[in-house]
């Protein structure tokens, strides 16, 4: 179930959109996307390793992907994260 949870959590997590009205931003829309794939690996206890993605503006709407999959420790992508600061 590991490496096919994997896959799957990475369908269900790599696709965010966001459209905004005004002066929209195709960077914004762009984070946006990697914070919400962030946060659902984040849910599960796991870190977001993106893969790629995509983003447009035509100046009044923004829309972004990020692509990838979730990872925690024992995955191949994993990358533990820094000791704190004094140890």
């Amino acid at each position: 179930m590991k490496g096919s949870a994997v896959k799957i959590l990475s369908a269900l997590a790599a696709l965010s959109a966001l459209a905004l009205v005004g002066c929209a931003s195709a960077q914004v829309a762009e984070e946006h996307a990697q914070d919400v794939a962030a946060s659902q690996c984040a849910d599960q206890g796991k870190e977001f390793v993106q893969t790629g993605g995509t983003a447009v503006s035509n100046g009044a709407e923004a829309a972004a992907s990020a692509k990838g999959h979730c990872v925690g420790p024992g995955d191949p992508d994993y990358v533990p994260p820094p000791p704190p600061p004094g140890s």
